[in-house]
């Protein structure tokens, strides 16, 4: 049997109800919604930590954050680490990467130091971390934004990760270097006098606006436009002999918010509808301690940084219509994609899917951004599978669960190969498929400002329930998902539901078991 060619489209932030196909009647996405009607839609499918590297490494490697090592952003994921590119590669397979990979640190901004424990002398130096190999050197240092800037020329793997053909984005709005740069300057004799929010054009709302600015880089320069056109030369260069993956990854709709040119204006913030916790606060939100609620504080403090802030419901409906602009363009551009793919000749043996590797409150509960709590708007991500094989299925949608993990597996099964010992995720479409409770986790945001802070959050999502528990606190979240969808009544401390909360508290222990570290194999008996 022929084996299948891959693309996978990615966003970079985008919670799963903000496509047509998930049921929003106010954003245009018609090119995905087109993926979703000729294939199969996964309303349930989540992350494993609502964190962009983790999560990144998660995808691609089938393997639980815990277990990768990259708990949080700031840890590379390991190069000796298999992903679903080694293993495709080593059967033959072209292998491509378009876009914003996040694999490694983006910045050489150094993280708090990890701190010795106990009295005494100090190790050497070489011991004094548990681990010998910290994931540091120059070939740990592949994505840094700022050595693209001044250098877009700059030595590249020949092999990153499994990916023989790689162009990078790095960074988010229209303050993305990488292999862009090059292709930008090429373009433009000035670039940067196009770039960031002291070079945008007049707008009368961007100043009441947090992380927004009217770009001047012209739609035809903005990265959403390399990364279609880079994924569209690949596509060019492929022949029917040989299977391929490629990844088609873009760095929108992440914030900054700068659509570039009819985007902008797309849509009549006045006309969109807020989601429907907007008008509760997390604050307000019962039985939570002051501890749970620090990523918001500092947000609050600075939203012009990465952390969740609070919003008007001006400001929240204008940064709305930005967010959806920026999603039409990608959908524009995943169009002229799905076309060049047709007209290659390939679509009949090329499997497409389309998933986003975490969510964004965008008004959620007054919120935007990521980090703190696990609401479904940052935990729950898009997934479509369009799979020509599965034609009879076309349009139909998948209720059960399913979360980062699965994808590698998911890939390899289609490809009829067996999946790596070690992996913790399972096909979407195994026989055997046992749907599993979601297992999330999360180091907390503290770990910014204290490498040493107990302050992680882990989540399990069932069918019909959200449980997390905070390290170190009584207190927790309950919230049932069926008569309160929108996860404003926190039944933790409900005595009428302590049974419920017990029982999912053991869940989440059992998964956690279950996800537990097995990829050493043993080399002999005893």
């Amino acid at each position: 049997m022929k084996q299948p060619n891959f693309i996978l489209f990615m966003t970079d932030q985008q919670r799963a109800d903000h496509l047509g196909c998930y049921g929003n009647a106010e954003v245009s996405t018609p090119n995905i919604d087109q993926l979703a009607a000729k294939g199969i839609r996964f309303k349930r499918f989540y992350v494993n930590t609502p964190i962009c590297q983790p999560n990144r490494g998660t995808l691609f490697t089938g393997l639980m954050p815990s277990v990768t090592g990259v708990r949080q952003n700031g840890i590379p994921l390991g190069l000796d680490t298999v992903t679903v590119a080694d293993v495709l590669k080593a059967e033959g397979y072209g292998t491509g990467y378009i876009g914003k990979a996040h694999f490694q640190n983006v910045t050489p901004i150094p993280a708090p130091a990890r701190r010795l424990d106990g009295d005494g002398k100090a190790p050497a130096d070489e011991f004094s971390n548990s681990l010998k190999q910290q994931r540091t050197g120059s070939e740990y240092n592949c994505e840094v934004r700022s050595s693209w800037a001044k250098n877009p020329q700059r030595d590249f793997p020949e092999s990153y990760y499994g990916f023989d053909h790689v162009r990078l984005c790095i960074g988010h709005g229209d303050l993305v270097d990488g292999h862009y740069t090059a292709w930008l300057r090429e373009r433009h004799e000035n670039p940067d006098s196009l770039r960031g929010p002291e070079n945008a054009l007049a707008d009368d709302d961007q100043s009441s606006l947090p992380q927004c600015w009217r770009t001047a880089v012209p739609a035809a320069l903005y990265p959403t436009t390399y990364v279609k056109e880079e994924a569209i030369n690949f596509l060019q260069q492929q022949e029917e002999s040989r299977p391929f993956i490629l990844v088609v990854s873009f760095p929108d709709p992440h914030h900054p918010f700068t659509p570039p040119g009819r985007y902008w204006s797309m849509y009549n913030p006045e006309s969109l509808t807020l989601p429907g916790s907007f008008n509760q606060s997390v604050y307000n939100i019962a039985g939570l301690g002051s501890e749970a609620l620090t990523a918001y504080r500092w947000g609050d403090a600075d939203p012009n940084s990465h952390w969740p802030f609070r919003v008007s419901e001006t400001q929240a409906r204008k940064m709305l219509a930005l967010n959806y602009g920026a999603i039409s363009m990608i959908d524009d551009a995943i169009g002229e994609v799905m076309s060049a793919l047709e007209s290659s000749g390939l679509a009949d043996n090329t499997v497409v899917a389309f998933t986003s590797d975490h969510g964004d409150y965008m008004g959620d509960h007054g919120t935007m951004l990521k980090m703190g709590l696990h609401f479904q708007s940052v935990i729950r991500v898009p997934f479509i599978w369009c799979d020509p094989t599965l034609a009879s299925q076309a349009g139909s949608s998948e209720p059960g669960l399913g979360s980062a993990i699965d994808l590698m597996p998911t890939l390899l099964q289609r490809a009829g190969i067996q999946i790596p010992v070690g992996v913790q995720g399972q096909s979407l479409f195994s026989r055997t498929r046992q749907c599993a409770p979601v297992l999330i986790e999360d180091p907390g945001i503290e770990v910014f400002e204290d490498s040493e802070a107990r302050s992680s959050l882990f989540t399990l999502v069932t069918r019909n329930w959200r449980l997390t528990v905070f390290e170190g606190q009584s207190y927790g979240e309950l919230y049932d998902l069926v008569a309160d969808p929108d996860e404003c009544e926190n039944l933790w401390d409900d005595p009428g539901y302590g049974a419920t909360r017990q029982s999912l508290q053991q869940a989440l222990l059992q998964r956690l078991v279950a996800l537990r570290d097995r990829r050493l194999v043993a080399t002999a008996r005893a």
